[in-house]
């Protein structure tokens, strides 16, 4: 399997396009990267994700609540994010990660594509 750079740029804009809709906002910029080597990985880096309500928590030290709020988000839109991806690669998921910075605001989502692991469950 090979993600080319088109699919990469495509994959970024959708990124963007879902955060902007569930948050409010979208980040800053966002970067892919892709490992080549089996199992292949494509590594989305979305740069300044917080909301401001975000921030305000994160300030004032309530960075576990933030955690838990993008926690929270990343499971309830986990298969926005999924569908996005493998639309674009044309290759079914098989393990998906996801986590944010509570102070940068840095967010990593990682989209594993393995034939020797299942499937992402629905």
């Amino acid at each position: 399997m090979r993600i080319t750079k088109a699919q990469r740029n495509a994959v970024a804009e959708k990124i963007t396009s879902l955060e902007r809709a569930f948050y409010g906002r979208g980040p800053r910029n966002v970067q892919v990267s892709v490992s080549d080597d089996d199992p292949v990985s494509l590594i989305v880096l979305s740069i300044d994700t917080l909301t401001v309500a975000d921030a305000v928590l994160g300030e004032r030290g309530y960075l576990d609540a933030v955690i838990k709020h993008h926690e929270a988000l990343h499971d309830a839109t986990r298969q926005d994010f999924l569908e996005a991806v493998e639309s674009v690669v044309g290759e079914s998921v098989t393990a998906y990660l996801a986590q944010v910075h509570p102070s940068t605001g840095h967010a990593v989502r990682v989209f594993v594509f393995s034939p020797e692991i299942p499937a992402e469950p629905e």
